[in-house]
């Protein structure tokens, strides 16, 4: 189904989008302005695009309340409407996209239709639950730090984090803009491609992958599911394309001292972004967000020399990474550590959850790469469950065509 025709979800029993909370307050629908390749196509739109005559809330009726519509519709947006798809609605967010759990919007949470007892993940949680639900075929959101990633995973979708600077980020609102992307989410495997060849018309000529690289040695940190979900796919992959199956020792780059220099990275410049506006208005937001302002707030008076040493080392981690796995490699691992968070966690339980998620999606953030998710369904178990693929930068293309290979070019792939 590419149409997307709201459809009833039998796991939870939703066929409007009330139901599943994935729409801001003063959502709009948008008209297709053409027609091309996504006609009939319907999307949902992660509300920091900007649209034209309106207010992104950016996850805040605060930030709808003290910003001036937009004078232009976001490039990305625009080409979508050009190409022939509409779209039903602008989607929640977590405030500021400065969230990976997906409960910290306005209103109720939406609703993860393939774990309704669990959160959607974030920042991107709306237009994951509006997929997931069969309301719309494909949604536009962002990636910072795992924002299109793990909604896609949380919810059983395939997602894409592109290539850093691949997508137009044009009237796209900035978090942390040297980490920022557009990403796509979808049920369909070829939808995901036809939208990113919109989005990205002329992208790079990309090198055929003839390796999988396994990081063996960081399954452990994952749930037994997870990890086994992983070297299935890695498998899988190896023989579908021909490539050398590589049990790679790679846990120098996919570790919590990673997750914590991108996190280090990254506040500094969300601080630097956004510091007057949450000098007024750090009070109004979710504890969780308002913890890591102060966090962004307190790295970026560092001594220069701390802040020169952090960038020195993202550039020297990017350098490395290349060499270990190189254009024509492609790493299998996880999105998530297991289940997205229950929607009644602690604090505590979020925090942890965001820290240990983190260290398996910093290394596409740090290095500007694209990773690839893929839903699966661990057949012991019934579990649904991600699996990233992570590919070096300009690979995009040929990310999709080794999982189309896969030969699950919609719904999750049995595992």
């Amino acid at each position: 189904m590419t149409t997307g025709e709201p459809r009833t979800n039998r796991r939870v029993g939703v066929t409007d989008d009330a139901q599943v909370h994935c729409w801001v307050p003063d959502s709009v629908r948008l008209a297709a302005t053409g027609s091309g390749p996504l006609d009939g196509v319907t999307l949902a739109v992660k509300d920091m695009f900007a649209v034209a005559g309106r207010v992104s809330s950016f996850g805040h009726p605060a930030w709808r309340a003290t910003h001036e519509p937009a004078r232009a519709t976001a490039p990305a947006v625009a080409r979508l409407l050009a190409a022939g798809a509409s779209a039903a609605g602008l989607a929640k967010l977590d405030q500021l996209a400065y969230s990976i759990i997906g409960n910290a919007g306005e209103g109720t949470p939406p609703v993860n239709s393939l774990y309704p007892d669990r959160f959607t993940c974030g920042s991107s949680s709306g237009p994951a639950a509006a997929v997931a639900a069969g309301l719309v075929a494909a949604s536009l959101g962002t990636d910072t730090g795992g924002s299109v990633r793990a909604p896609a995973a949380a919810c059983g979708l395939f997602g894409l984090r592109p290539t850093h600077g691949l997508i137009s980020a044009e009237g796209v609102l900035p978090l942390a803009p040297s980490y920022d992307t557009a990403g796509v989410m979808t049920r369909d495997l070829g939808l995901l491609g036809r939208v990113l060849g919109v989005l990205a018309p002329a992208p790079p000529a990309g090198v055929p992958i003839r390796r999988v690289l396994l990081p063996a040695d960081v399954l452990a940190g994952a749930s037994v599911q997870t990890a086994e979900a992983v070297r299935a796919v890695a498998v899988a992959l190896g023989a579908a394309v021909g490539a050398e199956l590589d049990q790679s020792e790679l846990g120098v780059f996919i570790s919590s001292e990673v997750a914590d220099l991108f996190s280090r990275l990254q506040a500094r410049e969300v601080w630097a972004t956004h510091a007057a506006w949450l000098g007024q208005h750090r009070d109004v937001l979710a504890a969780d967000v308002r913890d890591r302002a102060d966090r962004a707030e307190r790295l970026s008076a560092d001594p220069a020399g701390r802040q020169l040493a952090d960038r020195r080392a993202g550039l020297e981690y990017r350098a490395a990474l290349d060499r270990a796995a190189p254009p024509d490699a492609v790493v299998v691992l996880p999105v998530m550590p297991g289940l997205p968070p229950l929607r009644t966690a602690s604090p505590d339980e979020l925090a942890q959850f965001r820290l240990s998620a983190l260290k398996f999606t910093a290394p596409a953030s740090l290095a500007g790469r694209p990773e690839l998710v893929i839903p699966v369904r661990h057949q012991a178990s019934g579990l649904g469950l991600g699996v990233g693929l992570l590919g070096a930068a300009g690979q995009d293309p040929e990310l999709l065509r080794v999982a189309g290979r896969l030969g699950r070019g919609s719904g999750p792939m049995p595992v």
